[in-house]
């Protein structure tokens, strides 16, 4: 007898028989795949919220940890200055803020560049903390009354500030009038040194700027007599990019309270222009008695500006009873975190090498 030939095919009571557990398998499996892709999902979401957080976090580490000036500050914002970006030789003023847990800018982090108006530059932060570390530092005086150094007055950024610029030739000279805020009353002051913000004019640094202290008049606020210091800064210790300028000036004799100044910059010798000196326009905040002062005769006669323009400068002393410490600005602590998913969190720490001063 042959043996019979093997079937290939499945008979009708096993078709039948295997069609339910086929549909239980395939279930099983559409299941699986809808789980596996389902936690796809939540990963790659998880993963643009980290994204964009960190993208928001180093944006914003990059930009102030190369801040000069500090303009103001609070738990939720940031306003400061960096250095000149688009090539107009004058610096950038900007301002990083958090639209708070509520509101028309809720969770997103808002980003103001110069005098433009407020714009939304990340969403999903639900969290932001902002932590400023500042030092302070006493200056020992020799051979003075006084221990420490105080900021008798200051003019230096502020919040919808434009920068502007003056050049320094034979003609044009550039001034600043102030009162120095002593408080209390019936205290005599010193001035001890006067920083401004400069740069060299061009290549050609054989110039020489004159630098005045004097008295100023309460009501023209235009300088008058007596000259209180007369300083001589050569041109080539000039940068050729904006920076602190430091002038030291010896004590001009004790001052009585509410006595007004005048700071004058010109031309002393050189050819052509050899200084700009940098100053702020429509600032808001911007103190009072802090007149700006322009001269285009070479200083023979001055013009004053209300209080809306000012020369960015510290004008550092001494006065009876000071007790407190100069205030610097060394690092910020920044956090932020996600409003969509309250586990994901940054942080970092950035140190400011231009350690600026804070008023």
């Amino acid at each position: 007898m042959t043996r019979k030939q093997s079937r290939s095919g499945m008979t009708m009571l096993e078709l039948v028989v295997s069609i339910p557990t086929a549909t239980v398998l395939i279930g099983a499996m559409a299941m699986c795949v809808t789980v596996m892709m389902r936690a796809r999902s939540q990963d790659d979401m998880l993963f643009d919220r980290t994204y964009n957080l960190s993208k928001a976090l180093n944006q914003m580490a990059s930009d102030i940890e190369l801040a000069t000036s500090h303009v103001s500050s609070s738990a939720s914002h940031l306003e400061f200055v960096v250095p000149d970006r688009n090539g107009d030789g004058l610096p950038e003023q900007m301002r990083y803020e958090w639209g708070g847990a509520t509101g028309a800018n809720a969770n997103n982090i808002l980003w103001k560049y110069n005098s433009s108006p407020l714009s939304i530059l990340f969403e999903d932060v639900g969290q932001f903390s902002l932590q400023l570390n500042h030092a302070l530092a006493a200056t020992a005086v020799p051979n003075h009354l006084r221990t420490e150094v105080a900021v008798l007055k200051s003019l230096d950024a502020y919040p919808d500030g434009v920068f502007r610029e003056q050049v320094i030739n034979s003609g044009n000279h550039i001034g600043q009038y102030f009162i120095p805020d002593v408080p209390g009353t019936g205290k005599r002051w010193d001035l001890g040194a006067i920083r401004i913000m400069a740069k060299a004019a061009d290549s050609n640094v054989d110039g020489v700027l004159q630098i005045r202290v004097m008295r100023g008049d309460t009501l023209t606020r235009l300088p008058i007599a007596p000259i209180l210091a007369d300083i001589k800064i050569e041109e080539w210790r000039l940068g050729s990019s904006y920076q602190w300028l430091d002038l030291p000036i010896s004590p001009i004799a004790w001052q009585s309270q509410g006595i007004p100044l005048c700071l004058t910059i010109g031309y002393a010798s050189g050819t052509g222009d050899i200084a700009k000196i940098q100053f702020l326009e429509n600032g808001t905040g911007m103190p009072s008695n802090t007149n700006l002062l322009t001269s285009n005769n070479g200083g023979l006669s001055w013009t004053a500006s209300n209080s809306s323009r000012g020369m960015r400068f510290y004008a550092f002393g001494f006065y009876d009873g000071y007790t407190g410490n100069r205030k610097f600005l060394r690092s910020i602590d920044l956090r932020l975190g996600s409003a969509l998913a309250s586990q994901q969190r940054l942080e970092t720490s950035i140190l400011l090498p231009a350690v600026p001063e804070i008023p």
